[in-house]
C-alpha cells in the first residue's frame, strides 16, 4: 500500500511583484513562519486575491465571488485546497468541495484560482511536503528581504 502524501498548512502571506518580469507573486507561508513559498501568478488572479485579502466590495460579484456562490447555492462548501503537485514549473492543486449530502469532490484547478476561492471561503490551503521540496522554498528570513517598498502587495497579518 503506497504512503498518502503528507501536506503542509500554509496561509497567503501576501503579495509581491518580481522585479524583473514584474508578475505577481503568491507568497504562501507556513503555519511555523518557516517557509515561505513563492507561486508566480496572473494579473488577474492577483488581484482577486488582494482585493480579498484586502477586504474590499465591490456591488456586483466578481468571478470568484460568483462561483463561491454557486457552490454555495448549490448546498456544497469549500472544505480545502492541496497544492499537490509541481511539474516542469507549473504548480497543480485540488479544490476539495462537500456537498449538501456529505459526498465530497475533488476538482483539478490552477493554484492562484483555488486560493482565491479558500481566502473567500475561509478554507485551509495546505502544500504537498513534495511540492515544497521539489520547489525549494525561501527560507522566512531571506523572504523578509525580497519584500519591495512601492511594488509590495503584501497582505502582513
Amino acid at each position: 500500500m503506497a504512503n498518502p502524501t503528507s501536506y503542509v498548512p500554509v496561509k497567503v502571506r501576501g503579495l509581491a511583484i518580481d522585479p524583473k518580469s514584474r508578475l505577481p507573486i503568491l507568497l504562501l507561508q507556513d503555519h511555523g513562519g518557516r517557509v515561505l513559498l513563492p507561486i508566480w501568478i496572473g494579473a488577474f488572479e492577483a488581484g482577486a486575491i488582494a482585493t480579498r485579502l484586502e477586504g474590499r466590495d465591490f456591488p456586483r460579484p466578481m468571478t470568484h465571488d460568483l462561483l463561491k456562490l454557486t457552490i454555495e447555492a448549490l448546498g456544497a462548501q469549500v472544505r480545502r485546497v492541496d497544492i499537490r503537485a509541481l511539474q516542469k514549473g507549473t504548480f497543480f492543486a485540488n479544490l476539495h468541495l462537500e456537498t449538501g449530502a456529505g459526498e465530497v469532490v475533488c476538482i483539478d484547478c490552477r493554484p492562484p484560482d483555488a486560493v482565491s476561492l479558500a481566502v473567500r471561503a475561509g478554507a485551509p490551503i495546505r502544500v504537498a511536503a513534495k511540492v515544497l521540496e521539489a520547489a525549494q522554498p525561501m527560507p522566512h528570513a531571506d523572504a523578509a528581504e525580497d519584500d519591495r517598498d512601492g511594488d509590495d502587495l503584501d497582505n502582513d497579518d
